[in-house]
């Protein structure tokens, strides 16, 4: 954490807010990816990009969406918004600077939150199996803050999870995108037997190459069309399918990114019907999904 990375932080938060949290995020999918397949090709410049682009204080989830989530937050309770869980709108059409501010200053929120708490308890320093996503884990934590902040009740439903067709289409999504997911990484693999360095870079790339892939394509979202928002399925499946592939083979690898993909799915609609159902904010589903099945992942496989 550098002075320098605070001030990044604050115009990452001000630009998220002005273009919106879901544009912003939709930008940190288009670097994750970039970043990624540089990294998978092996070139250093991959990690630069994705550490401190895609996940750093530009468009780091932390402090770009999150500040886009609070901004909305605050424009609901100012009166300028009649749905402060919109994170579709460039709040910069208010002509309002605190609106803005407000972005930049839950930027800043966590970019500190991540670096002093999450990094130090739940990135593998006190014990490998006590890890999270460090961007999910503070854009959820950030989210119930702007929440409470602007005023609004925690539990928005009364019910605890999606009903018949929209059930059955969650977890029929859940399964097919995992097994996909798991699937394309044993062909990646295979394909890349005796490149050991291939190898590896798939190994170390392939969870962030499938979430830039995923965010992305919520640009479809973004113009109206009824995109089933997949990012907190496919990543976990693709980390299950690290880990399986690594521990037990090709079998174990489709296996685990099933079962941890759906799992993500149930979760991310859960907290959908509990508490991200009204208008006063947006507490984000699927990096709910995402802290709780990296933390299950990393208990299991360390």
């Amino acid at each position: 954490m550098s002075i320098f990375g605070i001030l990044a932080a604050f115009g990452g938060g001000v630009f998220a807010a002005a273009i919106g949290g879901l544009p912003a995020f939709i930008m940190t999918g288009v670097f994750a990816v970039l970043g990624a397949g540089l990294g998978i090709a092996g070139l250093d410049a991959g990690g630069v990009i994705a550490g401190n682009i895609a996940f750093g204080p530009f468009f780091g989830p932390h402090i770009a969406f999150a500040g886009g989530v609070a901004a909305m937050a605050y424009a609901k309770k100012k009166g300028l918004s009649e749905n402060g869980a919109d994170i579709a709108y460039a709040m910069a059409g208010y002509n309002d600077p605190s609106v803005l501010a407000v972005g930049g200053l839950f930027g800043v929120i966590g970019y500190v939150f991540k670096a002093l708490v999450v990094d130090t308890l739940f990135a593998g320093g006190i014990s490998s199996k006590l890890v999270t996503d460090g961007p999910g884990f503070t854009v959820f934590c950030s989210a119930i803050v702007a929440r409470l902040v602007f005023g609004g009740k925690l539990r928005t439903g009364d019910k605890v999870m999606s009903e018949g067709a929209a059930l059955t289409t969650c977890i029929f999504i859940s399964v097919c995108y995992s097994l996909l997911v798991g699937a394309l990484y044993v062909v990646l693999q295979q394909a890349a037997a005796g490149n050991e360095a291939l190898s590896a870079g798939l190994a170390g790339n392939y969870a962030v190459l499938i979430f830039g892939t995923a965010a992305i394509g919520l640009i479809f979202a973004e113009f109206g069309q009824p995109f089933y928002g997949c990012h907190h399925i496919v990543i976990i499946a693709a980390e299950a399918a690290v880990f399986g592939y690594a521990a037990g083979g090709a079998g174990m690898a489709v296996i685990a990114a099933v079962i941890a993909g759906t799992v993500s799915g149930l979760i991310c609609d859960i907290e959908g019907a509990l508490i991200n159902s009204g208008t006063d904010s947006h507490i984000d589903g699927p990096a709910t999904a995402i802290l709780i099945m990296t933390f299950v992942l990393n208990a299991i496989f360390g």
